[in-house]
């Protein structure tokens, strides 16, 4: 590629992001406008320059956010980092150079990461002047001020994580070219959506969690989405033209094979983003006749404008991916992208004042009333009857849109597998209804209360879901119903492929296993999980797949390629006595109580004394811990040890040597 070509290039993408700022502008100052944000503000006034300012920057930095996150997963999960020899002839790079479309997405994300990190601390100085109501100054007192307001109020704290992460993924970005690398790059830019919805306006709803969580989920479509369109019209010029001598399929075919690969990922954050959507208007609006107000119009235009963009979205790609299979790319495919960018531009400048905007409904926390409300954020549940169990519910949307996305994925790709057994389906669909279940029921909410019940909740992640899980044999169906990429980049079959070692280490995982629980409830940590709700769903979330790893390595079939038949039992075994020690050591009451001053502070007046509760966590851990993993002893050694043939049969069918589905190259 020529310098003059590349310069050219440069412009353009130079011109459209410039007209995306001008339409955030545009959409920020209407929006802002109608909604009277500004004229409705009589007390503690910071000035008009703080007022309007706060809103666009904010909008710039949603947009640079969503495009740093974008480039990262286009040059972690969709290019290939380097040009491999099917396609060095269709674009003038020698082989194994490093990929134009995979050089020009990391030159983008590293810009942009640049503009995220000056528009967070522009942010996090004029959030300050907004709330203490005074105009920006260089005096001593206002830097002495905004110093308070960042180490010691909560909103002060959350914009000084976003813009350490805005410093740390800027400037990793001009360092990491691995895929792990740059997962975890994406996954660190990902994470500045819990401190931005902790700040939210349904975060401050009756029902915080809940709040919290939708907003999680909708900052994460949104982002994903908007970066993911930004992204593909970035990359747009450095993309060859169609090899018209080829298949469809091929990977020569290399526009078609990224907008695919881009089209799965766009539909599953359009969905989150649908969703959560929706779920976060009723917390905001209250009830039908929010709809009426002002507020409620921008947020009907905005789901409106979601859905018409989500459509229009959906038919260019299966168009232009049909398209770009028999022709060679084309401006016109790539200035439908550019122009999906502009329409999402002017919707992220409507959400910036509808995050400035107050809801038609309060949105104050109530006072505290209670000690349980004042520990846990709710009142105290009633006492623990075996209606209760059935009875008490508080849905987390984190929880439920993984367990749909799960559970779409697998259907998907045991529809596409050549006859999928039913039965696994089934375990699979047990699996994620028991997590359903554990994670918005009777188990999380009286496992705030009552140690013997988070004892339940967690081992039955950790154990019986788990066990369900690996019975529905996902990494098989994987083999079945994924192809390998042959362009040098790295889907899903390529990490398994790389896990499979690992996964099958029964004595390893079950060690990893042990450890963590007795370091989590005999550590600061639990508390730390009972106070916040983020290191309460990043305890599950951990557990859940520590459990998934331990069982892998003693029931999928796959693993016995890298783990003896005698050395799972031992597994097995070594784990079944350790539950049972653990079990009797808490029944025996030889442990101190955990966290007396977290479970006997809520006043409960119903259910065991704290030590009655630690020798029911005994109970627990021995239904929950020990008996799943006896279970699963015993059929192992009363199974049939595998023949020969059936091994190799084993070694050709599993993860690395499937060649079931080797015309979905794409996926």
């Amino acid at each position: 590629m020529t310098q003059t070509a590349t310069k050219h290039q440069t412009a353009r993408t130079l011109t459209w992001v410039g007209v995306a700022v001008v339409i955030i502008g545009l959409a920020v100052v209407s929006s802002t406008a109608y909604t009277g944000t500004v004229a409705n503000r009589d007390t503690m006034h910071p000035g008009d320059v703080v007022l309007w300012s706060l809103p666009i920057v904010s909008a710039l930095h949603h947009f640079a956010l969503a495009i740093v996150i974008g480039c990262l997963l286009f040059a972690a999960a969709v290019l290939p980092p380097r040009v491999t020899h099917a396609s060095a002839a269709t674009t003038d790079v020698p082989d194994a150079a490093e990929h134009p479309a995979f050089r020009r997405v990391m030159t983008v994300a590293s810009a942009a990461a640049v503009v995220w990190v000056l528009a967070a601390v522009t942010i996090l100085v004029l959030t300050f002047a907004d709330l203490s109501g005074q105009p920006l100054s260089a005096s001593a007192d206002f830097g002495q001020q905004l110093l308070s307001y960042v180490t010691d109020l909560v909103v002060g704290q959350a914009r000084s994580v976003i813009v350490v992460l805005a410093v740390v993924v800027a400037t990793l970005t001009f360092l990491v070219r691995s895929s792990a690398g740059l997962w975890g790059l994406a996954l660190l830019s990902l994470s500045a959506t819990i401190p931005i919805s902790l700040i939210g306006h349904a975060a401050g709803s009756d029902e915080h969690y809940a709040g919290v969580g939708a907003l999680v989920i909708h900052w994460v479509g949104v982002l994903v989405w908007v970066g993911g369109v930004a992204a593909l019209a970035c990359i747009a010029p450095t993309i060859p033209p169609t090899d018209s001598s080829s298949s469809p399929q091929s990977p020569s075919n290399f526009a078609t094979v990224v907008v695919r690969r881009f089209s799965a990922i766009a539909s599953v954050a359009f969905v989150l983003v649908l969703a959560s959507g929706v779920l976060n208007s009723v917390l905001r609006l209250g009830d039908w006749d929010g709809l009426v107000t002002r507020y409620g119009q921008l947020i009907l235009l905005k789901f409106m404008a979601t859905l018409v963009l989500g459509a229009i979205g959906w038919f260019h790609r299966q168009w232009s991916i049909t398209r770009l299979a028999t022709q060679p790319a084309n401006r016109t495919v790539w200035r439908l992208v550019v122009a999906e960018v502009l329409i999402m531009a002017g919707i992220i400048g409507v959400t910036s004042t509808l995050s400035r905007a107050a809801p038609p409904i309060p949105q104050e926390i109530k006072p505290a009333l209670t000690p349980a409300q004042r520990l846990t954020g709710y009142p105290l549940p009633p006492e623990l009857t075996w209606d209760q169990w059935l009875a008490q519910w508080r849905w987390d949307w984190l929880w439920i849109a993984f367990i749909v996305i799960a559970a779409a994925v697998y259907l998907l790709g045991a529809r596409r597998a050549p006859s999928w057994p039913w039965h696994r389906t089934a375990s699979w669909l047990t699996a994620l209804g028991i997590l359903v279940y554990v994670t918005c029921a009777a188990p999380t909410i009286y496992g705030k209360v009552l140690f013997s019940m988070h004892t339940t909740m967690l081992l039955t992640l950790a154990l019986i879901v788990s066990v369900l899980l690996v019975l529905g044999r996902p990494i098989q169906l994987a083999a079945q119903s994924v192809a390998r990429r042959t362009d040098g980049s790295r889907g899903l079959r390529e990490w398994l492929d790389l896990a499979q070692p690992v996964l099958a280490k029964p004595a390893l995982s079950g060690t990893v296993l042990i450890a963590s629980l007795l370091a989590f409830y005999y550590t600061p940590v639990f508390q730390l999980a009972l106070q916040y709700w983020l290191v309460h769903q990043l305890t599950n979330l951990y557990f859940l797949v520590v459990g998934c790893w331990v069982m892998h390595g003693l029931l999928d079939p796959g693993a016995r390629r890298f783990a003896h038949r005698t050395t799972r039992i031992t597994g097995a075994a070594m784990l079944a006595g350790l539950f049972l020690l653990w079990a009797v050591v808490l029944v025996s009451g030889m442990l101190p109580v955990v966290q007396p001053d977290w479970f006997g502070g809520m006043e409960r007046t119903w259910g065991p004394s704290l030590a009655l509760d630690q020798q029911l966590a005994g109970i627990a851990v021995l239904l929950t811990g020990f008996t799943p993993i006896a279970l699963v002893g015993i059929a192992l050694i009363l199974g049939r040890p595998p023949r020969a043939a059936h091994d190799r049969t084993s070694k050709r069918t599993s993860v690395g040597e499937s060649s079931a589905t080797q015309g979905s190259a794409s996926v």
